[in-house]
């Protein structure tokens, strides 16, 4: 079992020894820990992760951006379609005084009504 703290403390939830939970515990298949506390640096072996992870996340950061750009041009195709759903749900959208300009603050529903 690790102490709540430590696990904060230490991220040791990527660390490889890391075992998840057991009845809501943390718990480590190491009897003691790989953290070397006199040199504030965990077990060599996290260092080859970080290979691993690097290229997770260019991989990730490549789809990331593709599916920005998909995004980003449907978003474009349908810019002028939005903008005016965005106007006609605007409540001054039929209003006669809208039409020509600005809102000048005369509301032709509340004379209306």
């Amino acid at each position: 079992v690790i102490p709540v703290e430590i696990v904060k403390e230490r991220g040791c939830t990527f660390c490889p020894y890391y075992l998840g939970n057991y009845e809501k515990q943390p718990r480590c298949m190491m009897k003691t820990c790989a953290w070397d506390d006199e040199n504030e640096r965990f077990h060599p072996v996290l260092r080859e992760l970080i290979p691993f992870y690097k290229e997770k996340m260019e991989k990730a950061e490549e789809k990331f951006l593709a599916m920005k750009k998909i995004y980003t041009t449907l978003l474009g195709m349908f810019a002028d379609e939005m903008k005016q759903e965005e106007l006609e749900k605007d409540e001054c959208y039929g209003c006669a005084y809208g039409k020509c300009g600005p809102c000048i603050g005369i509301c032709y529903k509340s004379m209306k009504a």
